[in-house]
């Protein structure tokens, strides 16, 4: 500073200042102290103290010294509280039009339309009939701005359309997502005419989630008019139910292996196997059992032994006569 005042007789100028308008308590210590402007005429520092207020937490106090040239003293320009970055302060101010959202106006309230407000475009009313000024009108103008001052301009259409689509009408609801069917398929919707009728319409279902509402033609609720009661079977059945997972489940790691059991061989041709006798062989042979049998019967009774020649053996063949019979009858 300049003159004799010294830059810590200024600090305590400025704390003097500032406890003449703010309690003791809340001024802390001394921050620090910044030159914002000097010249030869004079000179003006910033001293800024601690805020021990605890209805502001992050804020300091900021008092600005101004000393002159050819004085003594300083003198105190403003004082200020001010907030850090560690503050909470609130957001930034806006104008009434932009901080009015939906569902704010009341009854009695009246909101009034900006001049240039970009959802409407003029539209064509009877005084504009001898103005030469017609070709740039719109096909929108056309066939909604008749009698009308301003119509809705197409961007105003796009961010309704925006809306409805992301709204609770929209195909993106939770209610829309468990529907049966969507709208467009429902008896009680009511088509509308303008350019958005091919994906609006109007609910006129009293017991519907949006009667009397727009709703997208995707949209859908559990009252559609195809939902028919569910019939059900009187005599009550007991659902069935397969164990699909009782094997996986099993611990089949203490089985032994599986081991299949070997097939019995079987000779492919058996007039060439050893040990069986042809079909015709076997014929032959009873019967010339038989007929041993018979002449055995002839003679009678008798304990001699009876022997024959057998085709199939050189060697005599003793035949018991009575044992032969017995086992043959």
């Amino acid at each position: 500073m300049t003159g004799t005042t010294t830059a810590q007789d200024a600090t305590e100028i400025a704390r003097t200042s500032l406890l003449e308008s703010v309690p003791a308590e809340h001024v802390g210590a001394a921050i620090a102290v910044a030159i914002e402007e000097v010249n030869d005429d004079f000179a003006v520092a910033e001293h800024t103290f601690q805020c021990t207020d605890p209805a502001y937490p992050g804020w300091y106090w900021s008092v600005s010294v101004v000393a002159l040239a050819g004085q003594d003293e300083c003198t105190v320009s403003e004082i200020n509280l001010l907030p850090s970055g560690e503050a909470l302060v609130p957001p930034s101010w806006k104008p009434w039009a932009e901080r009015v959202e939906a569902g704010d106006l009341g009854v009695g309230d009246l909101l009034p339309t900006l001049p240039n407000d970009e959802r409407l475009t003029a539209g064509l009313t009877g005084i504009d009939d001898d103005a030469q000024d017609l070709a740039p009108l719109h096909p929108a103008q056309w066939e909604l701005g008749l009698g009308r001052e301003q119509i809705l301009s197409p961007l105003g259409l796009e961010r309704a359309v925006a809306r409805w689509f992301d709204g609770h009408n929209g195909a993106r609801s939770a209610m829309a997502k468990q529907a049966p069917a969507n709208c467009a398929s429902c008896g009680f919707m009511v088509a509308i005419g303008g350019s958005i009728g091919q994906a609006f319409g109007l609910c006129a279902n009293e017991f519907g989630a949006a009667d009397g509402q727009i709703v997208a033609m995707n949209y859908g609720c559990g009252a559609h008019s195809s939902v028919r009661p569910e019939e059900s079977s009187p005599i009550p059945v007991v659902d069935l139910v397969v164990d699909d997972v009782e094997d996986e489940q099993t611990d089949a790691s203490t089985l032994a292996d599986y081991v299949a059991e070997p097939e019995p061989e079987v000779a492919e041709d058996l007039d060439n196997t050893e040990g069986f006798m042809h079909e015709s062989d076997l014929l032959d042979h009873i019967d010339e059992e038989t007929e041993i049998v018979q002449e055995v019967d002839a003679e009678g009774d008798s304990d001699d032994d009876v022997s024959v020649d057998s085709p199939d053996s050189a060697e005599d063949v003793d035949v018991d006569a009575s044992s032969e019979s017995s086992e043959l009858h």
